[in-house]
């Protein structure tokens, strides 16, 4: 039998742990709230880190149900895994390698591999052609994002994630996830686009 010291020390700290945790929760609720935006990449993937640290053998789902956690959850867990492998390859003008890779031939690996799908141009403005366009309220994850860094011409182009963020190739960083809000970003964007499936 253990001695009472010790059973109100093992009482206290389970309460302190529980509201630590409670605690956590609700600033996680109160952020997103407050935002009112969707989580931006780099917390869904903490988020998702957390959960799985959490519950590392969850409950299969209903066989009725699975079709829609495949088709909302398929592209994104894709998407999000194939930016984790890349992010950090070098700026390489005209490449598409790990060796080397510049912001359109990302986009344009990305599409290929991720999404099945094909762009018949080369260069960021080509891309955007290639697009309907679309105003920044309006993108969603896997939209393209247009800039104009240097003068009038579109001349950068990223994917749009979540929450402002976008994963693109700088010029100084290599591959990289950024946030339009970002007041560099924000004075240079100038349209979003989404590829058309056909």
């Amino acid at each position: 039998m253990w001695h009472p010291g010790i059973q109100r020390f093992f009482k206290s700290t389970t309460v302190v742990l529980i509201l630590l945790f409670l605690s956590s929760c609700g600033n996680t609720r109160q952020t997103t709230a407050s935002t009112g935006r969707p989580p931006s990449f780099h917390q869904q993937r903490r988020l998702k880190y957390e959960h799985e640290a959490l519950h590392p053998n969850p409950e299969p789902l209903p066989a009725d149900m699975e079709h829609l956690e495949l088709e909302s959850s398929a592209y994104t867990n894709a998407l999000h895994a194939y930016i984790e492998d890349w992010e950090g390859t070098p700026h390489r003008m005209g490449g598409n390698t790990k060796k080397g890779v510049d912001c359109s031939g990302f986009v344009i690996r990305v599409y290929q591999d991720v999404y099945q799908m094909s762009f018949t141009g080369r260069r960021a403005e080509d891309l955007f052609s290639e697009t309907t366009p679309l105003d920044k309220k309006e993108l969603r994850e896997g939209d393209l994002v247009f800039f104009k860094i240097h003068g009038r011409r579109i001349d950068h182009v990223g994917i749009y994630l979540s929450g402002g963020d976008f994963v693109h190739v700088s010029s100084s960083r290599g591959v990289m996830v950024s946030n339009l809000e970002e007041d560099y970003y924000q004075k240079r964007f100038f349209k979003g686009g989404r590829r058309n499936s056909s």
